[in-house]
């Protein structure tokens, strides 16, 4: 269940937070590789529309990724180092509920670092789907996660195992989390509805129980990852009391990454 639970909660967490982006992204349009990926490539990759359906793998290890039912806006993100909000083209390419899903499954010559197997993507999805991009500042409505009144209710982790679990009372609990990929999954819910920026200034891990969305105690793990995002009860106040933190509403520059062009159906392996 912890597997299933991180997927969901940290899958935004991949880029880094908005105020302090990392490294050089891909541009697929000037054949530009991440910097940390120092030009290298995958050596073997298998690049196939998704056609059983069932759960999603992801897994990165030593020097293979295997990426299985996952869509193509997620391997857009993880390419080129960005999270879901600032990434802009057709509603089947970014859209989480997209119906085309792909498998990759591809290994690197040597072993390598995570964030070198993430860059690796971009130059393949540039020649299996012909991926172009750019990038663009565009101004928009977005939320500020800052300390409330009296300061954030949470306290640092213990340096130990990070994970994400169902809290019996309802809810989640939060072991060893960045404020950072907290911000990512607000940013995701429906009832948030824009981006939402770390300016918290919590640097560390943290440790805390959170409902912020009143989920029912009990619920099953499918029950709780669609209530995260779908549900409409408002997260403000209990953002507040729960955790200490609160949402200011702004307008801010956000760097987008905009797909121009993509091919639906990727080149055989």
């Amino acid at each position: 269940m912890k597997s299933a639970l991180l997927a969901l909660l940290l899958l935004a967490q991949s880029a880094p937070p908005f105020d302090s982006a990392q490294g050089k992204p891909y541009d697929s349009a000037q054949g530009k590789p991440y910097d940390s990926a120092q030009g290298k490539q995958f050596e073997v990759a298998s690049v196939k529309a998704n056609t059983r359906g069932g759960g999603t793998t992801r897994r990165i290890e030593a020097q293979t990724l295997t990426y299985l039912n996952v869509t193509l806006g997620e391997f857009v993100m993880m390419a080129n180092d960005v999270r879901r909000y600032q990434l802009a083209g057709e509603d089947w390419v970014i859209s989480n509920t997209s119906p085309n899903r792909y498998d990759i499954v591809a290994k690197a010559s040597a072993p390598a670092t995570e964030q070198e197997l993430r860059a690796m993507l971009a130059p393949l999805l540039a020649e299996r789907f012909h991926l172009k991009v750019h990038r663009e500042t565009r101004v928009l409505p977005v939320y500020v996660l800052a300390p409330a009144k009296g300061g954030a209710k949470i306290k640092e982790g213990d340096g130990g195992e990070q994970y994400v679990s169902p809290d019996p009372r309802g809810g989640f609990r939060y072991q060893n989390y960045p404020i950072g990929a907290l911000a990512a999954t607000l940013s995701l819910m429906r009832s948030v509805g824009r981006p939402v920026i770390d300016r918290t200034g919590l640097t560390g891990r943290y440790t805390f129980n959170a409902n912020l969305q009143d989920l029912p105690p009990g619920a099953s793990e499918g029950d709780l990852k669609a209530a995260t995002i779908q549900s409409e009860n408002t997260v403000f106040s209990a953002l507040e009391t729960q955790l200490g933190l609160k949402l200011n509403a702004a307008r801010e520059p956000v760097e987008m990454l905009v797909v121009d062009h993509v091919d639906r159906v990727p080149t055989d392996d």
